[in-house]
């Protein structure tokens, strides 16, 4: 887990956007029984890449659903309308007492896949089933390098595309 204090302002801003627009509306999840479900929504937070129609960036959509089991949760990741052939990642951000906290859901480099020809994607992490993560990103890398336990500098090399609750007990909860 990597802590964000006030001195990260890039990721910090995005992130408390990001939860400032769920707050106004961005369709949360589902819970069903020991399953979540949850709809991702474009994002545009840290801005559009160069060379991206923000309007075509704008249309990515996505679903995340958690299969749960008694110690992890198996969480797949459904999108379309991202950058054809792009290398994204998978973060969980939770809103805390003096900040962010953010880290790559799964691990690295579990948390990396690269979009199809079509802007088409689907992967599947795990992650512990204690887990108390309340937001969904999906960052998209300019730069084509995943920056590790980091997501890169926001706005230059890195943007997020798609967010939403987190698909778990934590994510339908949250009050964001």
């Amino acid at each position: 887990m990597v802590h964000l204090y006030s001195d990260c302002l890039p990721w910090r801003a995005v992130a408390l956007g990001a939860f400032l627009a769920l707050a106004a509306g961005v369709t949360g999840g589902t819970a069903h029984a020991e399953d979540f479900e949850t709809t991702l929504s474009a994002a545009d937070r840290s801005g559009v890449p160069e060379g991206q129609e923000s309007g075509t960036w704008m249309e990515a959509t996505g679903t995340a659903s958690a299969a749960a089991s008694s110690d992890q949760h198996e969480v797949t990741l459904e999108a379309t309308g991202l950058v054809p052939g792009g290398l994204y990642t998978i973060w969980w951000v939770n809103s805390g007492t003096f900040g962010m906290d953010m880290g790559p859901a799964g691990g690295t480099p579990a948390n990396e896949f690269r979009a199809g020809d079509d802007g088409g994607a689907e992967t599947t992490i795990t992650v512990p089933a204690d887990n108390d993560y309340q937001m969904f990103v999906v960052a998209y890398h300019a730069d084509d390098r995943t920056h590790g336990d980091m997501p890169g500098e926001m706005g230059e090399v890195t943007f997020e595309q798609l967010m939403g609750p987190w698909p778990g007990p934590a994510g339908q909860m949250a009050d964001m």
